[in-house]
């Protein structure tokens, strides 16, 4: 039972770290959220990958702040790989 304790302890301390890490990356936030905001207004479509460059700008800053503090979280904070993003054939735009 302790040992159960101790892995939603740690899981508790990640989840309390996780505002302070996104507030550094305030700029990129803000610019996906325009961009999801844009893409879902009236007229708006949104689209997979539409905002693509900034969620990975947005994911990029997210992941350069908690490398910053890996002294403290160790190797308990790994991102997934991005997704792989769908591009078009060549010549077709």
């Amino acid at each position: 039972m302790s040992a159960n304790r101790a892995v939603w302890g740690r899981v508790r301390s990640r989840l309390r770290a996780f505002p302070e890490h996104l507030a550094a990356c305030g700029p990129e936030a803000a610019a996906y959220g325009r961009c999801v905001q844009a893409s879902t207004a009236p007229g708006g479509r949104l689209s997979k990958d539409l905002c693509a460059r900034e969620f990975e700008a947005l994911r990029s800053c997210f992941a350069a702040a908690l490398t910053a503090e890996r002294g403290c979280l160790g190797h308990q904070w790994r991102l997934p790989p991005p997704p792989q993003l769908l591009q078009s054939p060549r010549g077709l735009g």
